[in-house]
């Protein structure tokens, strides 16, 4: 098995395994470059990404998480949705 690079990160990890990759994934410095980089994209290219991620979707017959029916940019909580809309359990 060969070894992964991660683009985010420019590095490649050790061992290509499941358990690296996750434990990677997960970790706080790539996290952090993954934000880093979508923050420097614009709408356009945001919304590109979002449309070859769909069609992904679409290609192998998986549902789509409803963030990708969103568009670049807009927010997916409406005013008085959250948990935070000022209704109480008591």
């Amino acid at each position: 098995m060969g070894k992964h690079y991660c683009d985010y990160c420019d590095v490649f990890l050790t061992h290509d395994s499941v358990s690296v990759r996750k434990a990677h994934n997960s970790g706080r410095n790539h996290l952090q470059n993954v934000r880093d980089y979508y923050q420097t994209l614009d709408t356009e290219q945001i919304q590109q990404v979002l449309d070859t991620l769909a069609q992904e979707y679409d290609r192998r017959g998986i549902e789509k998480p409803r963030d990708l029916l969103q568009p670049a940019g807009a927010s997916f909580m409406t005013f008085g949705s959250g948990p935070l809309s000022g209704t109480s359990d008591r």
